[in-house]
């Protein structure tokens, strides 16, 4: 029964006579009544999403670092925005400052913007950050 199946999927997926492939689901011996609705070969509803390089890895770590460091020793608290998405509160306001700084030090190499922004905060860098 396998085999027959297989069969049939690598039948439908051979090109025709004029070369194309046909895209509408042949219904086989155990298809359901919606089998012609769903069709997995076609190109995906979301866009994929280039790769992230290297700065963007590093800026990503280094905000997560920070907000770790922040909940730790000076009381933040995690925070969900519904259009720019995980944020840093302090006294249940949102930090919109920290992105400038983080991304000063990974473009520039300036840790100044972003021990200013941590000292003005009370977030001590020198504790170790704990990750449970």
């Amino acid at each position: 029964g396998l085999s027959a199946q297989l069969a049939r999927e690598e039948a439908r997926a051979r090109p025709d006579a004029a070369g194309a492939t046909s895209l509408t689901p042949q219904p086989g011996a155990g298809a359901g009544p919606d089998a012609a609705l769903w069709d997995d070969r076609v190109l995906p509803l979301l866009p994929l999403q280039p790769p992230r390089t290297g700065r963007e890895i590093l800026t990503a770590h280094i905000t997560a670092m920070v907000c770790c460091a922040a909940m730790d020793t000076a009381g933040a608290a995690p925070g969900l925005d519904w259009l720019d998405g995980p944020s840093l509160l302090f006294d249940g306001a949102r930090t919109a400052d920290l992105a400038p700084s983080v991304l000063s030090l990974v473009e520039t190499g300036d840790p100044g913007p972003l021990r200013a922004w941590m000292t003005d905060l009370g977030i001590r860098p020198e504790k170790p950050v704990r990750l449970v």
